[in-house]
């Protein structure tokens, strides 16, 4: 009896997760608009178009299950991803979707809101063409809301300078009329190049050499994709179906799962996406040496001078007189020796005899320290004054103090 509840009870789970991934399937994920973000790096990609922001949206699908509420939810999303440039990949309308006058207008009011400073680009997919009123109303839509039209052409993409990359748009490969010689026309091999078409399986035909970035859409995905086997799986994207694929070894092609619906409204690891592609300049070998040169230390405008190389002592020139007048040693040879002291003496015994010497320092220090007393001092200017009244009077008093 346990085990037949065990049995309930995990049915039960089961059940509920199945109704839990329909119900997201065919209500939460239809409009879970998922944000997909991929750096583009290359040498090629110039500095002046470093960390530029391109977003990529595909399929709309307008009309059978994408209304107006759901795409304005969709731009409201694509502004807050702060685009530069803004790239659709076609079908703006599901191929059974009534073209109408409100329809043109309601998709031209929203498109018009996205928000794109560097410009907007289109290319046309296979329900654009599916006869002239509906390529008429499509491309007037485009046009009126700021979208350039890439088919079969290029055009180069700038920031804020003449520094660019190359973008290219390609007809489907269904009902358009492709000429890949025509659309390549312009583009230099030293450009980096973003191509767009929106049928993948036309990625094979691109020049290798002059493609760097293949975008496409068409495919939904497969819309509810199951690993083995898939839901949507149209022409010209049976090859490739969802993902990135390198192509030709040379360039990779990324198929976008595009942002509505067809057949059914149902989606099932398959959300629509915007994907955000931020370019990113690689420095090169040459650039790197250029910098490292740049950052090596210039030599001085003025070399240092020399060390100077001390001369022999024979050829030492002779110094200079300082400014304070000498009296050269070579007159006075004897003059601050002992014997030249002595040879002083005697040949002026008179001014050199004990009797002078006793006269001034006296036969001890004691003497002399005695007489340089205050009342020595005082004792001595009376006895001057009283001995030379007329020199030592009230003028020279005045003049002293």
């Amino acid at each position: 009896m346990k085990t037949i509840h065990k049995i309930f009870i995990l049915l039960g789970l089961i059940a509920l997760i199945i109704l839990f991934l329909y119900y997201d399937a065919n209500h939460i994920a239809v409009s879970r608009f998922s944000k997909r973000y991929q750096e583009l790096s290359s040498e090629k990609i110039p500095e002046q178009m470093n960390d530029i922001n391109i977003l990529y949206f595909s399929d709309l699908e307008y009309g059978t299950f994408m209304d107006e509420e759901r795409l304005g939810k969709l731009v409201d999303t694509i502004n807050g991803m702060s685009a530069d440039i803004v790239l659709f990949g076609g079908d703006m309308y599901d191929a059974q979707a009534s073209v109408t006058q409100s329809s043109n207008s309601i998709i031209r009011t929203a498109f018009t809101r996205i928000e794109a400073p560097l410009g907007k680009f289109a290319v046309l997919g296979d329900n654009d063409l599916l006869n002239s009123s509906v390529q008429a109303s499509v491309e007037g839509v485009l046009k009126k809301s700021d979208f350039e039209i890439l088919d079969n052409a290029s055009v180069n993409l700038h920031n804020s300078g003449s520094q660019s990359i190359a973008l290219v748009g390609i007809a489907n490969g269904l009902n358009g009329i492709q000429n890949f010689e025509q659309a390549y026309r312009n583009v230099s091999r030293n450009s980096y190049t973003i191509a767009m078409c929106h049928t993948p399986d036309s990625a094979d035909s691109a020049p290798a050499d002059l493609t760097d970035y293949f975008l496409s859409g068409h495919s939904h995905g497969g819309q509810t994709y199951f690993i083995i086997t898939a839901g949507y799986t149209p022409a010209m994207a049976t090859k490739y179906l969802r993902g990135r694929h390198k192509i030709s070894d040379s360039f990779i092609l990324d198929i976008s799962t595009g942002t509505g619906t067809t057949g059914s409204d149902v989606r099932f690891m398959a959300d629509p996406e915007i994907v955000v592609y931020t370019l990113k300049h690689e420095v090169s070998e040459e650039e790197r040496q250029k910098n490292e040169e740049k950052e090596k230390p210039k030599p001085s405008a003025t070399p240092e001078p020399a060390a100077e190389t001390p001369l022999p002592e024979e050829q030492q020139p002779e110094t200079a007189p300082e400014s304070r007048e000498e009296v050269p040693q070579e007159e006075y040879p004897e003059g601050n020796t002992e014997e030249g002291q002595e040879g002083y003496t005697e040949e002026y015994p008179e001014e050199y005899t004990e009797e002078y010497t006793e006269e001034y320092a006296g036969e001890d220090s004691g003497e002399y320290q005695e007489d340089n007393t205050e009342e020595y001092r005082e004792e001595t200017t009376e006895e001057y004054q009283e001995d030379y009244p007329e020199e030592y009077g009230e003028d020279y008093t005045e003049e002293e103090g």
